[in-house]
């Protein structure tokens, strides 16, 4: 329209305003001066009339009226653009005789062979290509390469150099990374700086705006030739465009990201130099004369409506045979795909026939709709449902529509509670009985919208109505439909039943109905395990969390997207009920063993049976263990359900201490289950997360009198058992676990102290990195995808997101190497294959042992429930991608996968389990890091105290010089840990290892904590219980008493004053005891009180450095034939040696601290005083 008028205002010497212009236009549903001399029109306009207007052009038409056809902007190879050159090539094919009628002109910056070529062979038509001067633009334009830089960060230094009314003009690849850029620079520079979208669903006053009043503008495609700038200076380009492409496989269309072709850099580049210099910042790093044009849309696109639109068409033949006269042909699987797809739609014969069938003939009887989908439900609802204007009007409107941020702009008194097609369908129906009520010539759009809050999507509405009067004057013509065209019903049943007539195939059942997550939909289909999706959030359907999603909804769009994980966004969403729903489906719904005997008895199946049999079949197969129901989806979708509602059952069981263990393990999950009875909380996220991922609630009871928790389960056999199987292992990790840690235990986090502090700030730098819930999203971006970005920084990025967003706590290896350590390592050999580096057992997966660092570990927190999925987008944002692996206690999630930098792995691990982790195995493990302390860290156990007293800059020091002390007895395990932090990472082990174990109850004096047989202590004290005779050692225990340790420790530093050198003279030695005596040594030590006053050296405790004389002082159990012998730390101090016995003795001789009596072939260490031995480990055996 525009061009027109510049035309006729500029192109005439008629001064007459009442005289023939030269120049008209033609869009859908409304024309101007159509017998003017040049018409402009869209291609798809020019498309129809090439195609349906046989009198278009013919033999007849006379010299001074032959056409000259001038296409531009053909670089784009639309698919309206190439009918057009197929159209025309084959009329100059076919009608030699015309080729004196036409002139044709085909104008595009940049052109791929294939179109020359495809006229060039046509007989006899003469085909001339002019090529412009390359006379260059008006000013000069520099070219500045940046290859994968961050585009938020050019723009802010772009911003800060230009002159004040320079421009700047950013190509990204989708309207979503267009309107996060616009969000993101607002954010980052405080609103300093303010960028506009440009998009192709704006009105073009609302851009026309934005480009007169803005400096910085971020735009898809859309700016690449329709908009002028009057000041641009920088064109920032980051070389990707968004392509929709279809798949005839699954029936898709994908929008994916990918590469731009030259011809579209030229456009983007082609921008500057018009008003003054400029320059060009490329952010790509690919080689742009690689791929010289775009793969035309016809070769990527769903070809169904095209197919269709050729058969109904003059021509009566579809692309099998348009593809000859096409620049490029669709690949040749797409066309069969699509004649099938006819056929199986009814709409085309078989074959061998070609024609259309009845139905087919009547769909074509009607105006195109742009969809063949919608076509059919306009025709069901002119035939079957009495509402035929309705759908008339609805489809006006969604034809203009490609996004749903309409909606968004829509006031709260037009939405529907029925979703966005009645939302919409309000719309329209306000506009149009204004614009019944007044005259034609007095009906004023702007007014309206503004009297109805409806500005915002003013130019929606302009297009819907002109769409609109289009189609109404088409009906208006049609004897076959035009009274059936004037039906209202304002009935959403009718209008649903319509859209179902078309849109079948895009029915969704919510989730949360069929027992699976709370807020997705999966397509209502034959396949159990369909495409997942969610509602789209402009959605008038789109609810809270909390609130229950409609069952059933019909969708007009299915978008995939790469940028949106690999689940699918429904747009334009209408709730059914089953009822309507009449298409035919086969659902097989797998059962359990007991599940399908439920069924069987008290006649739930037979009830379900004689309840949907009228309308479907039902049956159950024992060999494939499933329920088969078919017929009518809709109620299908109703005994699917009401299967799924009798299968649910209520299960109860306790945690208690039934099941037959050994000693140690009974202890210790009696004690567990006491402390675990007290903070039931600690299961909630496990509830949670059961309850909104498979509609399973958990009940747990506390049940003080028993000393049991009670849990009680509802929902199918078949969860029930995953339910009970994650119970029976936490109970596994509370026997194995001496003393479970409370959530909030541990050290919590502080700075370093300040003689180190200035040493470390590197670290609190890479801890703020993790922590620091204010850190800038551009910050974030420029870590996951900037030039600069690592595998390092990308695990920041994602340790970020567990921290700071769902409040998780990181710890282990990752805080060590890399936030403290700052070390990294690849694989010899792998650096260039990073997917190499993953391998899987059971299948889950791990990393190469090389890799550092390897993984994160994080607990997640007791008071919020973690979701996965959206832990899953979050990423997604900063195109991080993830693989999840559910085992009994943890997730385990790989990812980055194929990214370049290279994969990692990380395991979140709930409260329930995290407290059963009792032990630490290397100092250097110990460390944590939690949300907003962003210069602190803590510990996960409490090593500061004695008898170990570690600090947390000891261990910094340590992970520094590659050192670590190894914490806990050491089994096949920890072997293989120790095994590759020295010889693979090249640390050094410190020391003996010693044992780490936490305090026990208060309620308790003492925990045993049993020692694996693997470690070098227990071998060692096996081959000495040897000299006993044939013993078999059953088990072997350290002793946890702190009291006990206090005072033991505290009299050890008091005898070392009295020493030598300080030198407290500490021996291992072996007690035998028996009776009371076991648990009273453990309890309460050896205390004096208890000594024998008959012993060869008096009132003392006795200990041998032999067993086998502190065997003679055991008895064995009447119960299990065991003996006891404690292997005990004693402070021995200045000996008294004594070989003559001494009964009388009731304290060590003066000036010493021990007597050492020789006698009978055995030595024997005797103490007087109360905290001078402690009992260290309890050997259990038999002989």
């Amino acid at each position: 329209m525009l061009i027109s008028e510049r035309v006729n205002t500029t192109m005439t010497m008629v001064s007459d305003p009442n005289s023939q212009k030269l120049a008209g236009w033609a869009v859908a549903g409304a024309e101007n001066n159509q017998n003017a001399k040049v018409i402009y029109l869209t291609d798809g306009l020019l498309k129809e009339r090439l195609l349906h207007d046989e009198n278009f052009i013919t033999k007849d038409t006379q010299l001074n009226r032959s056409i000259v056809f001038f296409i531009d902007e053909v670089h784009e190879r639309s698919v309206n653009i190439d009918h057009c050159l197929a159209l025309l090539a084959r009329i100059l094919t076919l009608h030699p005789d015309l080729k004196s009628k036409i002139k044709l002109i085909i104008s595009s910056a940049t052109l791929d062979t294939s179109v020359p070529k495809l006229f060039r062979q046509i007989p006899q038509v003469t085909f001339a290509a002019f090529e412009m001067p390359q006379m260059g633009t008006i000013y000069p334009v520099a070219k500045v390469a940046r290859p994968n830089e961050n585009i938020l960060n050019i723009v802010q230094e772009l911003y800060q150099d230009r002159r004040r009314y320079d421009q700047i003009l950013c190509f990204v690849s989708s309207v979503k990374e267009v309107n996060e850029c616009v969000t993101l620079l607002k954010k980052i520079t405080s609103g300093a700086i303010t960028a506009y979208p440009l998009v192709q669903s704006q009105q073009a006053s609302v851009q026309q705006e934005y480009i007169e009043t803005g400096s910085v503008f971020f735009s898809t495609t859309v700016a690449e030739t329709s908009l002028t700038f009057p000041q641009l200076k920088f064109v920032i380009d980051t070389g990707m465009i968004n392509v929709p492409v279809y798949d005839p496989q699954s029936k898709r269309t994908v929008l994916k990201v990918g590469r731009a072709a030259e011809s579209t850099i030229k456009q983007r580049l082609g921008r500057l130099g018009r008003t003054q210099p400029g320059t060009y910042y490329s952010l790509y790093n690919f080689k742009v004369e690689d791929q010289r044009y775009p793969i035309p849309q016809i070769c990527q696109s769903d070809l169904m409506n095209i197919e269709f639109s050729l058969r109904k068409s003059p021509l009566h033949k579809g692309l099998e045979y348009m593809k000859n006269f096409l620049p490029d042909k669709p690949p040749q699987p797409s066309i069969d795909h699509t004649v099938q797809e006819l056929r199986n739609l009814g709409i085309l014969e078989n074959a061998p026939s070609e024609s259309l069938t009845s139905h087919g003939r009547a769909l074509a009887k009607l105006p195109d709709f742009g969809s063949l989908a919608m076509s059919k439900c306009v025709l069901a609802a002119l035939k079957e449902y009495n509402c035929g204007r309705d759908l008339i009007v609805l489809s006006s409107i969604l034809s203009v529509l490609n996004t749903t941020t309409v909606l968004k702009s829509v006031p709260q008194q037009f939405k529907s509670a029925d979703g966005d097609f009645m939302t919409l369908l309000n719309v329209m129906d306000q506009i149009l009985l204004v614009k019944k009520s007044v005259k034609s010539n007095e009906f004023r759009l702007e007014p309206i919208c503004q009297s109805k809050g409806l500005t915002g999507i003013q130019h929606i509405i302009k297009q819907a109505l002109r769409r609109q009067i289009s189609l109404e004057k088409s009906f208006n013509l049609s004897p076959d439909f035009r009274t059936q065209a004037q039906v209202k019903s304002n009935d959403w049943e009718l209008i649903a039943k319509s859209l179902l007539v078309g849109y079948y195939t895009n029915v969704f059942a919510s989730t949360k109905e069929l027992k699976d997550r709370h807020d997705l939909f999966v397509r209502y289909n034959d396949s159990i395990d369909s495409d997942i999706a969610s509602l789209d959030s402009q959605s008038v359907l789109a609810r809270t969390v909390n609130k229950t999603p409609p069952a059933l909804v019909i969708a007009r769009d299915i978008r995939y997207s790469t940028s949106v994980r690999s689940k699918a966004i429904l747009s334009f969403v209408g709730e059914i009920k089953p009822d309507w729903v009449e298409y035919q489906v086969t659902r097989n719904l797998q059962l359990n063993s007991e599940e399908e005997t439920r069924l069987n008895t008290n006649n739930l199946f037979k009830n379900a049976v004689s309840k949907f049999s009228h309308r479907i079949s039902m049956a159950l197969n024992n060999t494939t263990k499933s329920a088969k129901l078919s017929g009518p989806a809709g109620t299908v979708f109703n005994g699917e359900l009401h299967l799924r509602q009798n299968m649910e059952e209520e299960f109860q069981f306790q945690l208690d201490c039934t099941n037959p263990l050994s000693p140690a393990k009974r202890t210790n999950l009696t004690r567990n289950l006491e402390s675990i009875m007290k903070m039931p909380y600690i299961f909630k996220p496990m509830q949670w997360r059961w309850e909104n991922q498979k509609q399973v609630t958990i009940t747990i009871n506390c049940n003080s009198s028993t000393k049991t928790c009670d849990v009680t389960v509802k929902g199918r056999n078949l969860e029930y058992k995953n339910v009970k199987k994650e119970f029976d292992s936490f109970l596994k990790w509370l026997q194995d676990c001496a003393v479970i840690r409370h959530p909030n235990s541990g050290v919590p986090p502080r700075v370093f102290r300040p003689q180190v502090r200035s040493k470390y700030l590197d670290i609190e730098e890479r801890i703020a990195r993790i922590t620091d819930s204010k850190r800038t999203t551009v910050d974030l971006y420029n870590g996951a995808k900037g030039t600069k970005a690592t595998r390092e920084s990308r695990m920041e990025v994602v340790a970020w997101i567990a921290v700071c967003l769902f409040s998780c706590k990181l710890e282990g290896g990752f805080v060590r190497d890399w936030v403290i350590g700052n070390y990294t390592a690849r694989p010899a050999g792998l650096t260039g294959n990073p997917k190499a580096w993953i391998s899987y057992t059971n299948g889950v997966p791990y990393l190469n042992r090389e890799v550092v660092p390897a993984d994160l570990d994080c607990h997640l927190p007791t008071h919020a429930y973690f979701d996965i999925d959206r832990f899953h987008d979050e990423l997604y944002k900063y195109d991080i991608t993830c693989k999840v692996s559910r085992q009994d206690w943890r997730y385990v999630l790989l990812i980055d996968e194929d990214a370049p930098t290279g994969p990692f792995t990380m395991d979140l691990i709930e409260p329930h389990v995290a407290l059963t982790h009792d032990r630490i195995d290397f100092d250097v493990n110990d460390l944590s890091l939690e949300k907003d302390y962003t210069h602190e860290i803590g510990m996960r156990v409490d090593i500061q105290q004695r008898p170990y007293l570690i600090e947390i800059e000891a261990i910094v020091d340590n992970i520094k010089n590659k050192r670590f002390q190894v914490l806990r007895p050491i089994d096949n395990f920890l072997t293989e840990r120790i095994d590759k932090m020295i010889n693979i990472r090249h640390w050094t082990q410190m020391g003996e290892p010693f044992s780490v174990v936490p305090n026990p109850n208060p309620k308790y004096s003492a925990v045993l904590v049993t020692l694996p047989p693997p470690s070098k202590l227990y071998r060692d004290l096996q081959t000495e219980m040897q000299k006993i005779g044939s013993v078999t050692i059953v088990s072997i225990e350290q002793v946890k008493n702190p009291l006990l340790e206090d005072t033991y420790e505290s009299m050890k530093k008091l005898i070392a004053k009295q020493c030598k050198g300080s030198n407290p003279n500490e021996r291992s030695l072996f007690h035998g005891t028996k009776g009371e005596g076991i648990d009273g040594i453990r309890d309460d030590g050896f205390d004096d009180r208890y000594f024998s006053p008959t012993g060869n050296w008096g009132h003392g405790a006795y200990f041998a450095d032999d067993p086998k004389k502190s065997h003679g002082y055991t008895a064995a159990d009447t119960t299990d034939q065991t003996h006891v012998m404690y292997y005990c730390k004693v402070v021995l101090g200045v000996e008294s040696k004594q070989t003559a016995t001494n009964q009388q003795l009731v304290s060590a001789p003066k000036d010493t601290h021990s007597v050492v009596g020789t006698l009978g072939g055995f030595t024997e260490y005797i103490v007087y005083r109360y905290g001078q031995a402690l009992p260290y480990m309890k050997i259990t055996y038999k002989g």
